[in-house]
């Protein structure tokens, strides 16, 4: 078939662009086209790069890892005097309609006419990026409904607006509740009475809100008919002589299954110029099959997800152990990137390590869902450069993880899940096919046909190895297609839940697990959160509440604790504390004691900063050093942190009854030695587990993300 390469339209920001007029030429390459939308007469040369990444920028970078929503910045337009000097920024990757050249739906117009799994499914996505764009201050982005777009089942936003207050989800649930009136009547009952708890500040965790959407998902699912369909192919590729890579199921099969524990494709890619990484991949697909045989086909979304980043840390430790036992060190060990696609229930979910790809075809896009774990991609990570400058640096493609090359202390496997809601094909490969954009370039006129059907399955994989060995050639190739198939049924029954338990202070720590507990009723009244009997309850609990809420402030300030923490800076020279709106560089410089903000009631969610307080009393349990497990399973000391140390929060794990975070040690003030017991000091970049109930008692949480934290090497110069 005949490629045609599609138009490359950018969006314009910056006062620049106000300046110009449809049809104008800006820096004799990009043409207005209507508003700021802008068509590259010369996609094939690099844009122009900034000397310095600006701070109105620097959100787009930082949130590189969401780009399947957030459209990343191409580089800038030169500054001409004839239009005053101003900047323009481009932004590429975002939701413009290439056939009509204008911008996607907004999710207002599109919202009515949604089934409701759809209308769900946008409130979930939503939900998942509250955090993200609240830690950068570009939360706004998500409260206004023309920066909302919809292409099919996905929400794009248009581009990204700085906070000018502080926000938080009551603000989120009164845009959502403009939208209850026209929901499906499937979910308008239960997605009022979310809203209202929003706004009443009831529910302050995202985290609460997706687990309710997930359960709404979960049974709005059960009226689908769902059928996958898997395929896959490896190639060793016209310039090689063996092939290190690895798939399952394996190569030349097609298999069709109904989404379980069962129905998954791997993609290994032994890594190259390393010996043996063909043992490497097919001992990674051994391992993770056999660990997925342990899935209990009820599984719900966290306890999956994380039962995935576990298998990935088995299959690394059985590279691992076979390097170690035959002695090999350095570029002698053997490893493999990983990309698994899983299809459960309504559910596909992608676990990734190193730069194999995964790439998510619907009959509007396609769209790269995994990020290469690169040095290039690490750059943009941590906001040191924009992509396209990142890439042209020297060993830019050099994998910073993989498996079997570290132990999995020093892992981090990503697994995204993403709802289904339509027919899609899911496309997993190897850099052989994905290098110099070959997905991007073929996708309509090989994968797309897929989805129309006028090809099966087996004919776009062969053609895919195909164009692999003639375009690219340079390596071995392997893919595998996933082809998602939903039918839904008709579904009148309304669905309802109770509201979210809401009886204790400490709502934004309740397990998912027990809110697992609140199923949905079908076809029966909910218990409404305004009748009478439910007021009359609620008042006598609010009364309790705010009776222990008093007597905590109370004891608060009456405590020794209190004491030692708010008495007057004393002339001792001062530890390792940082305050908010400071640079680290201005605060090392300076003599005078810095004091952190702190809350005594921890939220902790991840992305949280943590200092380790201090004492002057050695007898005070804030003065012990905090130890780090291993894992959540056994109380094996990985290590120490002293006091003065920065931790990260980048994990939450339930268990009954108990909540553990796994932290990173951003600083630390403690040289690295052996106390009398033998357990090490913990440096910068290391990881450990922790139960909540200990940090509660020995931590402040403190807010830092208007700090320039680029010295803590720990969090963000790995």
């Amino acid at each position: 078939m005949e490629n045609t390469m599609p138009r490359h339209y950018l969006w314009a920001i910056g006062e620049g662009i106000k300046t110009y007029r449809p049809g104008e030429i800006i820096a004799e390459r990009y043409q207005v086209q209507h508003g700021n939308i802008l068509l590259d007469t010369q996609p094939e040369k690099m844009p122009q790069m900034p000397e310095e990444i600006p701070g109105v920028i620097e959100p787009y970078l930082k949130l590189f890892p969401y780009r399947l929503h957030i459209p990343q910045v191409f580089g800038l337009a030169p500054l001409t005097e004839t239009k005053g000097n101003k900047i323009i920024w481009l932004l590429e990757g975002g939701p413009i309609n290439q056939e009509e050249v204008s911008l996607v739906p907004e999710i207002t117009t599109a919202w009515k006419d949604a089934t409701p799994m759809r209308q769900l499914n946008w409130l979930w996505q939503i939900a998942q990026l509250w955090q993200p764009l609240n830690v950068q201050k570009v939360g706004s982005s998500l409260l206004n409904p023309e920066n909302l777009r919809v292409e099919g089942q996905l929400v794009r936003l248009v581009e990204l607006q700085r906070d000018e207050k502080s926000l938080t989800l009551q603000h989120l649930g009164q845009l959502w509740q403009q939208w209850v009136s026209s929901a499906n009547p499937v979910v308008e009952k239960f997605l009022k009475q979310l809203c209202q708890q929003m706004i009443a500040g009831e529910v302050q965790n995202a985290d609460l809100v997706i687990t309710q959407l997930d359960t709404a998902l979960e049974v709005l699912g059960r009226a689908q008919v769902r059928s996958v369909h898997i395929t896959t192919a490896t190639d060793t590729g016209p310039n090689r002589d063996h092939n290190e890579d690895a798939c399952h199921p394996p190569s030349q099969t097609v298999i069709s299954y109904p989404p379980s524990s069962k129905t998954v494709a791997i993609v290994c890619d032994g890594i190259g110029g390393q010996d043996r990484g063909e043992e490497a991949s097919q001992l990674a697909i051994k391992v993770l099959y056999q660990q997925l045989q342990n899935i209990p086909e009820n599984a719900d979304p966290l306890t999956l997800t994380t039962k995935l980043e576990e298998f990935a840390c088995v299959a690394n430790d059985a590279i691992c152990e076979c390097n170690d036992r035959e002695e090999r060190h350095g570029r002698e060990r053997m490893g493999t990137t990983l990309v698994m696609a899983l299809a459960h229930l309504h559910q596909l979910y992608i676990t990734h390590l190193g730069d194999s790809r995964a790439y998510w075809i619907t009959p509007r896009g396609c769209h790269q869902v995994t990020l290469d774990d690169d040095v290039a991609s690490r750059q943009v990570r941590l906001g040191y450069s924009l992509y396209h400058d990142a890439i042209k640096q020297a060993a830019s493609g050099a994998l910073i993880q993989a498996l079997g090359i570290t132990n999995s202390m020093s892992l981090h496997p990503t697994v995204q899940r993403f709802p289904i809601d339509e027919d899609s094909i899911f496309l997993i490969c190897s850099d052989g096919l994905s290098d110099k954009d070959r997905v991007e370039e073929y996708w309509q006129t090989e994968i797309l046909p897929l989805l129309e059907g006028k090809v099966d399955l087996a004919t776009v994989r062969d053609r895919l190895i195909e164009i692999a060995n003639t375009k690219n050639g340079h390596d071995n190739v392997t893919v595998a297609l996933v082809h998602y198939q939903v039918t839904p049924k008709s579904q009148t029954t309304e669905i309802s839940l109770p509201p979210i338990d809401v009886k204790t202070s400490h709502l934004q720590e309740l397990s998912v697990n027990s809110n697992s507990n609140s199923k949905f009723v079908e076809n029966k009244p909910k218990t409404s959160m305004y009748d009478s009997e439910y007021r009359s309850w609620w008042f006598y609990v609010l009364g309790i509440l705010i009776l222990l809420g008093l007597g905590g402030i109370l004891a608060y300030f009456l405590s020794p604790i209190a004491g030692e923490i708010i008495k007057p800076p004393t002339t001792e020279p001062p530890t390792t504390k940082i305050a908010d709106n400071r640079d680290v560089k201005e605060i090392e410089q300076s003599n005078l004691p810095i004091t952190p903000t702190f809350s005594p009631s921890l939220s902790l969610d991840v992305g949280s900063f943590i200092l380790i307080s201090s004492s002057d009393s050695p007898s005070e349990a804030l003065n012990e050093p905090i130890e780090l497990l291993t894992s959540t399973k056994d109380n094996t000391v990985k290590g120490r942190v002293a006091s003065g140390s920065i931790l990260k929060v980048t994990r939450k794990f339930y268990q009954p009854e108990e909540t553990w975070l796994e932290l990173e040690v951003c600083s630390t003030t403690k040289s690295l030695t052996t106390d009398p017991e033998f357990i090490y000091y913990l440096q910068p970049k290391d990881l450990g587990w922790i139960q909540k109930v200990k940090i509660e008692s020995n931590l402040y949480i403190i807010n830092m993300f208007d700090v320039n934290l680029e010295k803590l090497d720990g969090c963000f110069n790995n």
